[in-house]
């Protein structure tokens, strides 16, 4: 009796080790290396769908984030080019200024003393200039020697080098040259149109020559948004396509722009690329050193797209399955790239035509 128990309980083990054995060594399913032989009996035909491989139109579309800077040559610091003391401002915070706008005025010795300079240069050029043609006529009526002709014609030469010198000096400074005055102020002039951002002035206040800008000017109805763009989505970026700009003070509100420029130095740390976005900024949304999310959106092109469920993954590889013919499938190793949580670009590794399996790979899986 005892006998008989233990054979029962022997063969209720063995049933149940029969009904768990795993897929992979069931008869109905068969692995030869990359190829899975399928029954045409077995149940798991019914759980697998196939789908015929389509070009389907696409536009490549990721998130990233952005940082609001101003447009190249549309922000001016302006710092006093001589030390001296502020005697007269001419700007608050917020007005708008254009080109060659006076900022503040500055009283300088160094500026007084450049001033001197050019009164005298252009003395001594104008003086030097007529005794070279007086020179000139004396040498015609041979009273004079050709020697002192050479030599008037010398010291005007390097008369009128000074006086150019001096007043190239003075040029950059954008004055008027026909309104100069002895002991006047310089007038420091705005670079660029556009609204004052910061002001540090203090009428009476001196100031170093290396001191930080007193005023900075920016023109931001434009700025631009650098992002930064990964390694594997670098075919998807092309100049001129359009971004849009997400910010957390408008969160619900899309702010477009355009890609203005790719970079061509990789940060090796990162994997990332700097990517200009230009924006138009006339609402004054964008500030700068706004951090933002910027959604990039490629220009429409044909590319092969599989639902999440057709592709695999085993270990750093994906892959799909191949259908050679009913029953029969052929593991094939995918370049790919996230579309959408249920979609995925296939880059490369299978053509236009072929048969896939979309859903029921896992059933298949070794």
């Amino acid at each position: 009796m005892k006998r008989l128990s233990i054979l029962a309980w022997a063969c209720i083990i063995l049933s149940s080790c029969e009904q768990n054995t795993p897929a992979n060594e069931n008869a109905d399913i068969r692995y030869k290396g990359d190829t899975i032989v399928v029954s045409e009996k077995s149940p798991v035909l019914k759980d697998i769908i196939v789908g015929s491989v389509q070009l389907q139109k696409f536009s490549a579309e990721f998130r990233t984030v952005g940082t609001v800077r101003p447009v190249s040559g549309k922000l001016a610091g302006i710092a006093p080019p001589f030390a001296g003391r502020i005697v007269k401002s001419f700007v608050r915070l917020g007005q708008k200024v254009s080109i060659d706008s006076p900022v503040f005025e500055l009283g300088s010795s160094e500026f007084y003393e450049a001033t001197k300079t050019y009164f005298a240069a252009q003395s001594a050029n104008k003086l030097a200039q007529i005794n070279y043609e007086r020179q000139k006529d004396l040498v015609a009526n041979g009273v004079a020697a050709q020697k002192d002709l050479e030599q008037a014609k010398n010291e005007a030469h390097i008369a009128n080098q000074e006086f150019e010198q001096a007043k190239a000096t003075l040029q950059l400074f954008n004055l008027d040259e026909a309104s100069l005055q002895m002991g006047q102020p310089l007038k420091v002039v705005s670079p660029i149109s556009g609204e004052v951002v910061k002001s540090n002035i203090t009428v009476g206040n001196y100031t170093r020559e290396d001191s930080e800008p007193l005023v900075v000017v920016a023109d931001l109805s434009q700025v631009w948004v650098a992002a930064l763009v990964k390694e594997k989505y670098f075919g998807a970026i092309n100049t001129g396509d359009r971004v849009e700009i997400f910010t957390n003070a408008h969160p619900d509100k899309v702010i477009w722009g355009t890609i203005h420029y790719t970079g061509e130095m990789l940060d090796e740390e990162t994997r990332s690329l700097e990517v200009i976005v230009e924006c138009n900024n006339v609402d004054r949304e964008l500030k700068l050193g706004m951090f933002c999310e910027v959604h990039f959106l490629s220009s429409p092109s044909k590319a092969i797209i599989l639902p999440s469920t057709a592709v695999m993954q085993e270990q750093d590889n994906d892959y799909v399955l191949v259908e050679i013919s009913k029953g029969n499938y052929v593991r094939r190793k995918v370049e790919t790239e996230s579309v959408h949580l249920d979609s995925i670009r296939i880059i490369n590794g299978i053509s236009e035509g072929e048969n896939v399996v979309m859903k029921g790979s896992i059933y298949l899986n070794m």
